[in-house]
């Protein structure tokens, strides 16, 4: 529930800072509205679990669930921040989180966020919410669920904390990660050579709980890159060269799909869904970027095939639905943060090399997250 205490907290900011009164208060009650509703969602969820299983209550699925509404309810109580955070992921497990507008100013001052061993290790950065649940994948298939709460903050100096994460295997290590806000029923999977297939949830998370591999790909020195809201539309597979693929998830066979072929040296850098004709973002490690409308990319009938190029790159990084505009947060290989407003990058008709939005010059991109503007 809302508390009324909390409203009166909201009241005391607007007085402090009379100018941005309307603000502050339609942006803290949209919040705390959108983690109450979130909250009893779970809470019904839990029940229907119970009630269709009431043997299997204490399953992994219902212990996800009641961690994800026990952290929604410090949410509320207001004893986590509600403040998104930049979550940083190591190769074998190790993690730190800033908070975004910490993120921010590092951006503005040009201060590093890792350093050099730090940046050796990393894998992903990530962009999650307090309610959020990070879902992780090796490069054995074999899944991981982790709340950003428990993430640690990053230490001074940009180091990794704690110990090396124990859960992989010696030769096993992070491949894919994603921020959830909302369960889909399916999810896809892609592999680094564009494999890709469905699963649905309550499988997906009952091989989870076993510790199975979620995915054993046909090709050659494969591994698992991506994890996608499979439920409806179509999926966007892009490479490192910058050449994509859209087909309906519907069309991907049971066993499995090869969404495109690859050159010998490409591999997959990013998917996402399309539930419809959107706009959607392709970015660059040297700093350039290309606005797309899929309308002007048609998807196939099935899997399969050569890609067709949609930038002239071959250091393609990300894409991102790009409606309504924000900003762009990189990582360089210095561990430097910086951040780009994606409001002013044009619309491409044709495939090119796009458009310089920052100049990284010998300090590359290697990673990039994107930041909507309501967060």
């Amino acid at each position: 529930m809302i508390r009324k205490s909390d409203v009166q907290w909201w009241v005391l900011e607007a007085k402090k800072h009379p100018k941005s009164a309307p603000t502050i208060i339609e942006e803290l009650a949209r919040r705390l509205a959108e983690l109450d509703a979130e909250n009893e969602r779970l809470r019904d969820e839990i029940i229907r679990l119970e009630r269709r299983a009431p043997a299997t209550a204490d399953s992994a699925e219902v212990s996800a669930l009641r961690q994800q509404v026990a952290t929604l309810q410090r949410l509320l109580d207001g004893e986590v921040s509600t403040e998104p955070s930049v979550v940083f992921l190591s190769h074998r497990l190790q993690s730190a989180r800033l908070p975004l507008s910490q993120a921010q100013q590092m951006a503005d001052e040009g201060r590093p966020a890792l350093d050099s061993r730090a940046m050796l290790g990393l894998r992903s950065l990530v962009l999650a919410r307090p309610h959020d649940e990070l879902l992780l994948l090796t490069s054995f298939g074999h899944g991981l669920k982790v709340q950003p709460s428990d993430v640690p903050l990053l230490p001074e100096g940009g180091t990794w904390p704690g110990a090396e994460g124990q859960e992989l295997a010696p030769d096993e290590r992070l491949t894919a990660a994603v921020a959830v806000t909302e369960l889909p029923r399916f999810w896809t999977l892609v592999t680094r050579r564009g494999y890709v297939r469905q699963f649905l949830r309550i499988d997906f998370d009952r091989r989870i709980a076993r510790g199975d591999s979620l995915i054993e790909s046909p090709l050659h020195n494969d591994e698992p890159v991506a994890i996608v809201n499979g439920d409806q539309g179509d999926l966007l597979v892009l490479t490192r060269w910058g050449k994509g693929v859209r087909f309906s998830q519907r069309s991907i066979a049971g066993p499995g799909s090869v969404a495109l072929e690859l050159e010998p040296d490409d591999q997959i850098v990013a998917a996402l869904p399309l539930p419809s004709d959107v706009k959607i973002l392709i970015v660059t490690a040297s700093g350039d970027a290309a606005r797309r409308d899929m309308a002007q990319f048609g998807a196939r009938s099935q899997p399969g095939g050569t890609g067709k190029p949609l930038i002239q790159a071959y250091d393609a990084l990300g894409a991102f639905p790009c409606e309504p505009p924000g900003r762009l947060l990189y990582l360089t290989y210095s561990g430097k943060l910086a951040s780009v407003s994606t409001a002013d990058i044009p619309l491409h008709q044709r495939s090119g090399k796009g458009t310089r939005v920052r100049d990284f010059g010998r300090d590359p991109a290697v990673a990039v997250t994107f930041v909507p503007t309501n967060t």
